[in-house]
């Protein structure tokens, strides 16, 4: 095993060096964790960037190289005005959620402009967002973070592929089948049960099998791997930005979102893109992932869609996708939910 110079796997050392000599680095990462090293590439978002290697491990998982970093994260929102962190045209979402039209009550655009305009002239509404704002976002810390390999994409929980044979054997899943063809549906999903799927004019089915959180980490444990904590996810959905989004405190309404209609074109959905490092992550607030921090687990990148489920939005709605965002309601059991949590592979790098 070829000893890996680790101080060179921290940023600012890291970006400094030449294309060749991050090249000779990442190369030795794949040998010394007997991976594929796929390729080498700059990945692009946001207006930040890191070159760096996508790999293939044994088990046929890809890995993105993720240089160490000494970063502030979390955010600090005291002594700051709302009108000061967000635009108008954020101020006004935020504010449109107090405002009251009732079903026999038409409002113009007008009217509701201007009971926005109230609402956001009323000290206890505006207490009231400043407050979620300052318990709902992790506080700012430095934290030194250490080099990593991070799956590329995080994966599902809870659901078990079913074979070939089980698919063609079974009488009830073949007649649910049927069904699905001649009412022309390409996928059916009983809760917790099953999940049958048409991909590329194949049907294929997952079972339902109940898993808890500390036997899903005992698996990804011994299979050689680990979680990510709160402050490593935060660091690879943000890379120390000092905003509530990657991209700056505000939600850009010329994104297309998934779940939000009027924001919901045709094309590929803005935040389901790799990244800065070249990861997928922090794009869909359904869907939240895992994370382990000294006996505790946690979640990271969504409320499991209870803002947007809730009516709230777009601005309330996306805010679980922060880098920063920590749910106070946050409630966990023994059991992970499939179909909400997910989780994400990582190795940290060591000489």
């Amino acid at each position: 095993m070829n000893r890996i110079p680790v101080e060179k796997l921290y940023n600012p050392q890291y970006d400094l060096l030449s294309i060749d000599d991050k090249k000779k680095l990442l190369n030795k990462i794949a040998e010394n964790y007997h991976s594929e090293l796929i390729s080498c590439q700059e990945f692009f978002a946001f207006e930040k960037s890191t070159y760096t290697a996508v790999y293939r491990s044994k088990d046929g998982i890809k890995f993105i190289f993720v240089p160490g970093d000494t970063v502030k994260l979390g955010i600090d929102f005291k002594n700051k005005k709302l009108h000061e962190i967000f635009n108008k045209e954020n101020l006004d979402e935020l504010a449109y959620v107090f405002v009251d039209c009732y079903e026999d009550e038409i409002c113009s655009k007008y009217a509701i402009a201007e009971k926005i305009k109230e609402k956001l002239a009323d000290k206890e509404i505006l207490f009231q967002i400043e407050q979620y704002l300052n318990n709902n976002f992790s506080k700012e810390e430095d934290c030194v973070i250490h080099p990593l390999l991070v799956q590329q994409e995080y994966n599902e929980t809870c659901w078990v592929n079913m074979s070939k044979e089980e698919l063609k054997q079974n009488t009830e899943l073949k007649k649910m089948i049927e069904k699905a063809e001649k009412e022309e549906i390409d996928k059916i999903t009983v809760f917790k049960t099953v999940c049958l799927y048409l991909e590329n004019g194949k049907w294929y089915g997952k079972r339902y099998k109940e898993t808890t959180f500390q036997d899903l980490f005992q698996d990804i444990m011994d299979s050689g791997y680990s979680l990510p904590t709160k402050r490593e996810w935060e660091y690879l959905a943000g890379k120390g930005c000092r905003s509530i989004f990657p991209w700056g405190n505000n939600m850009d309404f010329s994104m297309n979102l998934r779940y939000i209609e009027w924001l919901d074109s045709d094309g590929d959905y803005s935040l389901e893109k790799e990244n800065f490092f070249g990861l997928y992550i922090a794009d869909d607030p359904y869907n939240r992932e895992i994370v382990y921090d000294n006996g505790i687990f946690s979640y990271k990148g969504g409320d499991g869609g209870c803002n947007i489920c809730g009516g709230l939005g777009t601005v309330w709605g996306y805010f679980p996708v922060s880098p920063y965002f920590q749910d106070t309601n946050e409630e966990l059991g023994n059991n992970i939910n499939g179909g909400y949590d997910f989780f994400r592979r990582i190795i940290r790098i060591e000489g």
